[in-house]
């Protein structure tokens, strides 16, 4: 009887044993094939989440789409020669867009961020280095901000010449 059972037991031993061997590469492409699939899933994800800002071509969808994200509002016909641009780094981050528009699209963006008219004629917003050609800070320095923000947190600037109907705003956290 005892070498039945040990025979038994070694049979038994064997397949579980050669089960495991051979499931562990089952296991193996399993796991490769969720990870590859979670890798996907999250590419994915990142690219939808990334916000892309065309600073060399005006009119863009995706311009138009930063335009409704950070300014609230719809982008109405009178919105023309949209260009943005965008950096983020870590929690820092700044955005500058230039566009043409009416006063009255120039009132809506106020109201709805909350901005008020600068008392400060010498507040610039944030110095960046590096613009892109159309951010014309010479045009910039003769107006006077609509501004809101607090303090070493989030801020918001938007420039507007009525005579040319130019529109240049600006937002940065610090």
């Amino acid at each position: 009887m005892k070498k039945h059972s040990g025979r038994l037991l070694f049979t038994f031993f064997f397949l579980s044993f050669s089960m495991t061997v051979f499931s562990c590469g089952k296991v193996k492409r399993d796991e490769v094939q969720l990870l590859g699939k979670q890798h996907d899933l999250i590419s994915d994800a990142a690219d939808k989440d990334a916000l892309t800002y065309h600073s060399s071509t005006p009119d863009t969808d995706d311009n138009k789409q930063r335009f409704r994200e950070h300014l609230e509002t719809a982008v109405t016909p009178d919105v023309k020669e949209l260009f943005t641009s965008g950096h983020v780094m870590g929690i820092d981050n700044s955005v500058l867009m230039s566009f043409t528009c009416e006063q009255s699209t120039i009132n809506r963006i106020i109201r709805k961020n909350g901005m008020e008219l600068s008392t400060d004629t010498t507040d610039k917003g944030l110095y960046i280095t590096g613009c892109p050609q159309w951010w014309n800070k010479d045009a910039i320095e003769n107006l006077v901000p609509y501004k809101a923000g607090e303090e070493d947190g989030f801020w918001q600037y938007l420039w507007y010449n009525p005579v040319t109907k130019q529109a240049f705003y600006e937002e940065f956290s610090m």
